[in-house]
């Protein structure tokens, strides 16, 4: 009895908290919503007493009323000291992050080399501030996406600051990055200011790599009647492959000589590398994989078959068009960037 109680109060507790937590963002999106470029001011600014803050307000008041009901003036005095010092750590306070001026990196999402990773790796995103004015500095203040990773940061009058955060992601796609979190207590900590910025700042997350074989009928090439693997052949050095009429600019070591002595003219030779034939993939692989499964297996052949083997990949998607087989750096990002926005 005593067990279910306690996990129905559990249920409801951790419902109560998401329904806050989603109101919380429904009203920060509207105060507070996401720009390429913030400046703090007193629509993003939130301010508050910290517990001895409260404590010393109130002791201040208390010690300001019992001043006034003796009518003792060094009491009255010093409780008018303690309050202005309440209030100025007030001013303070707020004006440690008011002004600050919040920019999201620059470039293109896929056009960036580093604003890109797999899910479960951390996307690292790049924040400049810089302070309102020459002559203002801000000290003592954290930044972070949660308050379990908060840096410590000062913006120096008149130069701007550069800060690095993370933050991981879970699943594939466009990966926004969360609400930052900027809080100080400056100058004596009566005072708690923080403020909750959202940058337009995107990362694009590819599908986690799941090891997995290339299925043998995809992976070679048709046989022929000899029973043969076709292959490819491309200009190389590696075999002799026939005699074509010369160029001018053919190489001397490549001129066929002994053709010229046998009056056949002037000829140079032709020479092939091999190459196995192009594999195109497909979801169609993969039909006993859930649908997140298989991309994540295409995705670990992306990268084995482009970065290990010098091998053409192709891939064929619902609803693209095909991306047709080619190697290189570039086109596995291609691919990797087509598994990423599939839907």
């Amino acid at each position: 009895m005593d067990s279910g109680l306690s996990r129905r109060a559990s249920r409801l507790k951790q419902y109560w908290r998401q329904f806050v937590i989603k109101r919380q963002e429904r009203w920060l999106d509207r105060r507070a919503p996401s720009e390429p470029v913030l400046k703090l001011g007193q629509r993003s600014i939130f301010i508050l007493p910290t517990f001895q803050g409260a404590l010393f307000g109130i002791g201040a008041t208390v010690v300001l009323v019992i001043a006034v009901a003796e009518r003792n003036p060094f009491s009255v005095v010093l409780a008018a000291m303690l309050l202005s010092l309440f209030l100025l750590s007030l001013v303070l306070c707020y004006r440690n992050l008011s002004g600050l001026e919040l920019t999201a990196s620059d470039g293109n999402l896929y056009d960036l080399p580093n604003a890109r990773c797999f899910a479960g790796q951390n996307a690292q995103y790049s924040v400049n501030i810089t302070p309102e004015g020459s002559r203002r500095s801000h000290r003592d203040i954290w930044i972070g996406f949660s308050r379990d990773e908060l840096q410590p940061i000062s913006v120096t009058a008149g130069k701007d600051t550069t800060v690095h955060l993370s933050a991981v992601t879970s699943s594939r796609g466009i990966f926004q990055a969360p609400r930052m979190l900027l809080r100080t207590r400056y100058p004596v900590g009566l005072w708690q200011s923080w403020s909750r910025p959202q940058l337009d700042m995107r990362y694009l997350v590819y599908p986690r790599p799941i090891a997995c074989e290339l299925p043998a009928w995809r992976g070679n090439a048709p046989d022929t009647s000899q029973g043969s693997q076709v292959v490819l052949r491309k200009a190389g050095v590696d075999d002799f492959y026939g005699l074509r009429t010369y160029s001018p600019g053919d190489g001397g070591r490549r001129i066929a000589w002994q053709s010229l002595a046998r009056g056949q003219g002037l000829k140079t030779k032709q020479f092939v590398s091999e190459e196995d034939a192009p594999v195109l993939l497909s979801l169609a692989m993969f039909p006993n994989h859930e649908t997140e499964e298989a991309l994540s297996c295409l995705s670990y052949l992306v990268v084995k078959l482009l970065s290990c083997h010098e091998q053409k990949v192709g891939m064929l998607l619902p609803g693209f068009s095909q991306l047709q087989p080619d190697k290189g750096e570039i086109h596995k990002h291609r691919l990797l960037q087509a598994l990423a926005i599939w839907e």
